[in-house]
């Protein structure tokens, strides 16, 4: 499975964590994000306002993400219109981002004191792991499932580990384009154009026909409530409009087409699937993996391999996963398919069933997809 396991069980301190989240926002284009981080991360290295309002997490592992839940929360408190003077830098909101070293301290200034006035909710905003289920994210399983669909002529069951509001369930009915070509559904409110890149493509002469979608997670976001669009809104990047425009076709699509949501741990979740004759069971995660302990890492893989002994010619599995393969923030997500059993279409590259096979990489928010020519990944 992706990632370095002990990375994402370090506790290197906030200082740090903000610093890589600075440079993580400056390789995906958020300059507002890396300016505040930037920010943050010199306040923390010693006595300031930030240090003592986020005390109580400061011995918190890499894998909570804890800067990217202080900066939704944040976020949050604008969209709420609970921090006025913040709200005239997000464009989110209709501010402006500061281009400038005078604008840049007076945001910053802003920044930690909606987190200083409103500190008493900071327990309940920081609670839960970031759930921005990025509908770009779906540009990848969208090429997954059509390699899916090339590979077994069987209707398909798609479960999401890890799964948010479930947006990315919906990837065979988003518009999904390149240059010379596309897939899904010609009119779908959700359009990810110039979503792939690369060589080759997946088929496009196929169509995936879901019968299935169903997500997991311990704290499912239902997008049908003024509560569920907001926390999703929130975690998305203030300065970056065209995610945000994304974010609210998907909410529209998803009253379209249902997506049954299941409040469960993953790895119980995982336990309870079995192979169906007929059908193609799909188990597909996304940036959700450095979330987990590494006893649960390693309890999820023992339940593939069993998953993988049971699948048949007729009822086989796949797993897609879209993680990190090295370290955290410094490298682009990989799109690792595994095959139980390995179809004759990908037999040139899977050796055995469960074999690993890198397909593409993506950004951390999913566009575009660059796609090449199948491989080990370098990291198993």
């Amino acid at each position: 499975m992706p990632g370095r396991p002990d990375e994402f069980e370090d506790r290197r301190g906030l200082a740090r964590d903000f610093a890589q989240q600075h440079h993580a926002a400056v390789r995906n284009g958020s300059p507002l994000y890396a300016d505040l981080c930037r920010a943050a991360s010199l306040d923390l290295a010693g006595a300031s306002r930030l240090t003592d309002v986020l005390a109580p997490w400061a011995d918190s592992r890499a894998g909570d993400l804890v800067p990217l839940r202080v900066l939704g929360a944040v976020h949050r408190l604008v969209l709420e219109r609970a921090a006025p003077a913040l709200a005239l830098w997000f464009p989110s909101v209709g501010g402006t981002a500061p281009t400038d070293a005078l604008g840049r301290d007076a945001c910053y200034e802003a920044w930690v004191d909606a987190l200083v006035e409103h500190a008493d909710r900071l327990p309940a905003l920081l609670a839960s792991p970031p759930q921005t289920n990025d509908p770009g994210r779906a540009a990848a399983l969208a090429g997954a499932l059509q390699l899916v669909a090339a590979a077994y002529d069987l209707q398909v069951r798609v479960h999401e580990l890890g799964t948010s509001a479930g947006l990315n369930l919906l990837a065979d009915r988003i518009r999904v384009s390149w240059p010379g070509g596309a897939i899904g559904p010609y009119g779908s409110i959700l359009r990810l154009d110039d979503a792939w890149a690369g060589h080759p493509l997946p088929p496009d002469d196929v169509s995936p026909v879901v019968v299935e979608r169903v997500g997991c997670d311990l704290d499912p976001v239902d997008v049908t409530t003024t509560e569920g669009r907001l926390h999703l809104t929130s975690f998305v990047w203030p300065d970056q409009a065209e995610r945000l425009d994304r974010l609210r076709d998907a909410f529209r699509l998803a009253e379209e087409v249902p997506v049954e949501l299941v409040r469960v741990d993953l790895v119980e979740h995982l336990r309870g699937l079995r192979p169906q004759r007929g059908t193609v069971l799909v188990v597909w995660n996304s940036s959700t993996w450095f979330y987990l302990s590494a006893d649960q890492r390693a309890e999820a893989e023992q339940i593939f391999q069993e998953l993988g002994a049971a699948a048949t010619d007729d009822a086989p599995v796949v797993h897609v996963a879209r993680e990190y393969l090295g370290d955290m923030f410094t490298t682009s997500h990989a799109l690792v398919l595994r095959w139980w059993p390995v179809p004759e279409s990908q037999s040139a590259y899977a050796a055995r069933p469960g074999d690993p096979v890198q397909y593409a990489d993506s950004p951390a928010h999913g566009l575009p997809v660059t796609w090449m020519p199948p491989q080990p990944p370098e990291r198993p």
